[in-house]
């Protein structure tokens, strides 16, 4: 009788079983050993009148913010629980809710909680571009600024603005292939990422997406589309800040490209509708036919490869094969985001109160800033 089980059979399943037991050490992990305590800390604030909540987890390299104060007029107060991820607090009232902001059960279940501009970046630009920010949990007095005053059809001082290149010169991404990355097998190779690798990450019309920093990079544009909704991801590689927003713009869709121009060395993005120039971190139209418009947000989470694999069972991301001749296993910008040194291009105000490439969530409200270390958010 012919062996079913030889020693190559006996060598594969040994394989398997570790990796099996490794997937299960990882979901324990994420558990926080079990249930004996969070693993997310929750911090009820108010940012220059506005009702926030921030969530976040240092060893997991995330934070998220996201308003409190609901359409029927009540205010939510959060607490943490011993839970897995995604599901991160409770309110009051019993529901309990997730990362991307949604009450996933109790009496609020399927509602989302109000959007508020937060993101991710490195603190000389948080603190150079709203100058008197706040920092949760201490660190002293801002430096005294007064910034120049807006020019004339501009939001902005014009002659802050510094122009590092041309139009499209860095080229945006138009509506990227995706993959979705399944576990493979031996024989297959998979979509590479190092787990130490950052993404962002939006969910959309119920779809999630995802965006690796490493083809950010290279395009800090992306124009993507989901089911009926249309937006553009915005990544700057100087400032670390990555943001979402709506593409319509007066009932037509546009398309975003980079001017080539920075403002306190962040990304000018232009619409290609009207040619109007877009700050990244304000969010807002700082000249051109539509100054002074503001986008509609899409909150985005920013988290680590590791993270999101086991945030969401397949993860959708965009494909590296974009039709452009990049390595995308090469930084273009060598080890900068590793330097503690800013960056190479003017900033208005130098904050040295936190290192200048330490990276903060900055939650904006009504103009200013308030931001939230990782350090703080660690258990």
């Amino acid at each position: 009788m012919k062996k079913l089980f030889t020693p190559h059979l006996y060598f594969l399943c040994s394989i398997l079983l570790l990796f099996s037991c490794s997937k299960e050490e990882s979901v324990r992990a994420i558990a926080g050993s079990g249930v004996s305590r969070p693993i997310v800390r929750v911090v009820n604030d108010i940012v220059n009148g506005q009702a926030v909540v921030v969530a976040g987890a240092e060893q997991y390299e995330f934070m998220v913010a996201y308003g409190r104060e609901m359409p029927d007029g009540v205010l939510l107060e959060f607490s943490e629980i011993p839970t897995i991820l995604p599901i991160v607090m409770e309110d009051q009232e019993g529901s309990r809710w997730d990362l991307f902001g949604y009450a996933v059960s109790g009496p609020r279940q399927g509602q989302r909680l109000p959007v508020v501009s937060a993101y991710i970046g490195y603190w000389f630009a948080i603190g150079g571009m709203y100058p008197g920010t706040e920092v949760f949990e201490g660190q002293g007095i801002a430096p005294p600024f007064n910034p120049p005053s807006a020019s004339p059809g501009w939001t902005i001082p014009e002659g802050e603005v510094f122009s590092g290149s041309g139009f499209d010169l860095i080229p945006a991404l138009d509506f990227p292939r995706v993959e979705k990355y399944r576990e493979k097998d031996f024989w297959d190779s998979e979509y590479y990422l190092a787990d130490t690798a950052l993404l962002v990450g939006v969910k959309v019309g119920g779809k999630y997406r995802l965006y690796p920093h490493s083809i950010l990079d290279f395009h800090e544009v992306v124009n993507d589309t989901i089911g009926e909704n249309h937006f553009a991801v915005a990544y700057c590689p100087l400032t670390g800040t990555a943001t979402a927003w709506n593409r319509d713009l007066g009932g037509l869709v546009a398309t975003f490209g980079v001017s080539g121009f920075l403002y306190n060395s962040n990304l000018i993005a232009f619409d290609r509708l009207t040619e109007s120039l877009w700050s990244q971190m304000r969010q807002e139209c700082i000249n051109g036919a539509v100054v002074g418009l503001q986008k509609d947000v899409i909150p985005v989470l920013e988290t680590n490869w590791k993270t999101w694999k086991t945030l969401l069972r397949e993860p959708e991301l965009i494909s590296f094969t974009t039709g452009h001749p990049y390595n995308y296993d090469s930084s273009p910008y060598s080890d900068y985001a590793c330097s503690d040194q800013g960056s190479p291009y003017p900033v208005q105000l130098e904050d040295t109160r936190l290192p200048l490439k330490e990276r903060v969530l900055a939650v904006i409200a009504n103009g200013k800033a308030k931001a939230y270390r990782f350090s703080s958010f660690d258990y």
